[in-house]
């Protein structure tokens, strides 16, 4: 059974009960209240109806909010922190220690080849410690210094790249803070952008925005999709409701205020908001309770009993 049919249920048993014109808990009567002229209808919903159903009631409070702007973008390796390997003398590549993936110390020999003009081998070594990303050579083939050979990498530090649209580049600037995710995963990294790029792409129409993250353990992997929430406005609210107690009503947006009765709507105005509160401006006070979670099973009791009055 879904939790309005449950909520109808035990209101319904609660307007049973008891004589239609002491109770103020059943929907049978709610359908039958007589609304002030300028007054919002009342959803009379009693306290365990409302728990039967889940509706959580929470008092209205102050609240550290953090708008957030959601960019989308991809990890790539630190350019800072590559090295293009290129052979020192022309010559015969004569054998390829490593292949991409493979890590490697600062000095460990990478490949070896045989100079064309004193036909002795020499080594060519590692110019950092890191990774192996790219391999474009194999033994038997003629080089030069002209050529990138392979690429080593730190991993260890990695750069997180979004894609700024016009709507957002007004708001996303160099030094703001950046809550990084993985997929639809919780967040696991934090930064500050430390580069918007002055240009856009216009093939695109994009600008990049960059941070770059400490990768100690190698869990970003260079190509992972990954979301980014920049952090545009830090604002401390007087009243704040959480996202879910916020109803569209037909005179606009509103919230459940618990009564003596049950709920009332609550014309409110919103401000700043984030994932987990929304700035109230105006039609709530601190303290007061509200209807949080399953809000909306209020909203459908109260438009059954308009409905049925109709």
């Amino acid at each position: 059974m879904n939790r309005f049919a449950l909520l109808m249920l035990v209101v319904a048993m609660a307007g049973c009960s008891k004589k239609p014109e002491a109770d103020y808990s059943g929907k049978a009567e709610a359908s039958e209240q007589k609304v002030e002229p300028g007054r919002e209808a009342e959803a009379r919903i009693t306290p365990d109806a409302a728990k039967a159903a889940d509706i959580e009631v929470l008092q209205a409070a102050s609240a550290d909010i953090r708008e957030t702007v959601t960019l989308y973008g991809t990890i790539r390796s630190n350019a800072e922190r590559e090295q293009a390997v290129r052979a020192r003398y022309p010559g015969i590549v004569r054998n390829v220690a490593k292949r991409p993936g493979d890590k490697v110390a600062r000095g460990e020999v990478l490949l070896t080849i045989e100079s064309n003009d004193s036909l002795e081998p020499y080594a060519i070594r590692s110019p950092i410690a890191g990774s192996v990303l790219d391999r474009r050579v194999n033994p038997g083939e003629s080089v030069d210094g002209s050529a990138t050979l392979l690429t080593v990498a730190d991993l260890s530090n990695v750069w997180a790249e979004f894609a700024v649209f016009a709507r957002d580049l007004s708001r996303v600037r160099a030094g703001m803070p950046v809550a990084i995710r993985a997929g639809e995963t919780e967040v696991v990294g934090t930064a500050k952008l430390a580069y918007v790029a002055p240009a856009g792409h216009a093939d695109s129409q994009s600008v990049v925005a960059r941070a770059e993250l400490s990768n100690p353990d190698g869990r970003w992997v260079s190509g992972q999709f990954v979301t980014g929430d920049v952090v545009v406005s830090d604002v401390k609210a007087a009243v704040a409701v959480v996202p879910s107690a916020l109803q569209t009503l037909k005179d606009g947006t509103a919230v459940f205020v618990q009564t003596d009765k049950g709920f009332e709507p609550r014309a409110v105005e919103v401000g700043h908001r984030d994932r987990g509160a929304v700035e109230i401006l105006t039609g709530l006070a601190v303290g007061e309770k509200y209807a949080a979670r399953n809000s909306y099973l209020i909203k459908a009791d109260l438009l059954k009993g308009e409905a049925e009055e109709e």
